[in-house]
């Protein structure tokens, strides 16, 4: 796979220019079509509308995944309430477009194969590889809103170096939360051991992505077959890295509203926040996401969940920590670094501007991220092939 370098100003809008980057950088879309949407696009609803037509465009050329792709950025920004023309919640009829070019592009990949895993009310659905020979066995799985096809240009490249890889949506993600209706939890471990019950794998390298970062030390704090994981990116306290970027009087006020939950001024808060389409969407998110969240102050305790102060200290494992300088999440780099206090080892990889890869995921430039994973699971293991990790 090749992946485009560079992190570009495609929009004044910083959510917006970060989701348009992320396009461009793993080669879906061109410059020059995403610096006129980005011109474009204003506000979320004309988002939407670009997206929507970039992507029946695509379809009818039969390009299956720039329209996968269009689908899932109109349906990022859509809200969690808003309907279609027919009546149907927008962002279920724009997941099963997506899907369906998604799985119409994917489907023309053999050595890509698909399985729904059965879980709890539900199920787990999973994409791997199995070349020859594997050196070693790999696991990721995305984050907060993540849709795991997102992340499948990146199944490639460590198949291509050898790794039995396995990629997977738990509860809150993608196909688990839109047609199982399952919800997420801190409780990563449970899936994550169905995924390696299922499989039978051991001695396993656990990548997490975005809040998985989180979700992915949580698993290895609990299941011993995790014997690698990577961060990428680390969030240490993902409450804390929204809240301050607020600055520190609102900081203090979101702190002290969420610890007084029957505070009356939690009426006149949540109106000022559904004034504000981001906001508005934003709280949407996680009342759709989250397991029993259903307001604004319900929303802020749960993400407070999300932190690796606990469970850093319970991981035995090698430990790879990336960030950006730029990353939203990174005002905690050294803090993470330093509460891995039991870890059999550490590396911490902070990327620069320079190096554009100072953003979010390394989004500028993945394939640097990827290779630094890469090199590094070569050390911790000595650069030796392992078992096929699988009992």
């Amino acid at each position: 796979m090749k992946f485009n370098v560079g992190f570009y100003d495609f929009s004044e809008n910083v959510g917006m220019n970060f989701q348009l980057n992320r396009f461009y950088c793993l080669g879906t879309m061109e410059k020059e079509e995403l610096m006129e949407i980005g011109r474009k696009a204003t506000d979320f609803e004309t988002w939407i509308q670009l997206f929507l037509e970039a992507g029946e465009k695509a379809a009818a050329q039969g390009d299956h995944l720039k329209a996968a792709v269009c689908y899932r950025a109109a349906h990022f920004y859509a809200l969690s309430d808003a309907k279609d023309a027919q009546g149907n919640l927008l962002k279920e009829t724009l997941y099963e477009t997506c899907m369906k070019h998604f799985d119409a592009y994917y489907s023309t990949f053999p050595e890509i194969q698909y399985v729904r895993i059965p879980f709890q009310s539900g199920y787990l659905p999973v994409y791997f590889s199995r070349p020859e020979n594997p050196k070693g066995v790999i696991v990721l799985h995305g984050g907060y809103d993540s849709l795991i096809q997102e992340f499948l240009s990146l199944l490639p490249y460590f198949a291509g170096k050898g790794y039995e890889t396995y990629f997977f949506e738990g509860p809150g993600q993608g196909e688990v939360l839109m047609r199982c209706h399952m919800r997420m939890t801190p409780e990563w471990e449970h899936c994550t051991s169905a995924v390696l019950d299922y499989f039978k794998l051991d001695d396993v390298t656990l990548i997490g992505v975005s809040l998985g970062g989180y979700l992915a030390p949580r698993a290895a704090a609990y299941d011993s077959r995790i014997q690698r994981v990577v961060m990428f990116d680390l969030i240490y306290d993902f409450y804390g890295a929204i809240t301050q970027k607020m600055g520190e009087k609102k900081a203090k006020f979101f702190d002290y509203m969420t610890a007084h939950p029957r505070n009356l001024l939690w009426k006149w808060l949540e109106k000022k926040l559904n004034e504000n389409y981001f906001t508005r969407w934003l709280l949407g998110q996680g009342y759709a996401i989250y397991e029993n969240v259903h307001t604004p102050c319900e929303y802020f305790n749960c993400i407070k969940q999300y932190n690796t102060r606990q469970i850093s200290p319970l991981l035995k494992q090698d430990v790879l920590v990336l960030a950006g300088t730029e990353d939203l999440y990174t005002i905690y780099y050294e803090e993470q670094l330093k509460a891995l206090t039991n870890a059999r080892s550490v590396t911490g990889r902070l990327f620069t501007e320079e190096e554009q890869a100072s953003h979010h995921c390394q989004i500028g430039n993945i394939q640097l991220a990827l290779d630094t994973i890469e090199n590094w699971i070569e050390k911790v293991t000595d650069g030796k092939k392992t078992s096929t990790g699988r009992r």
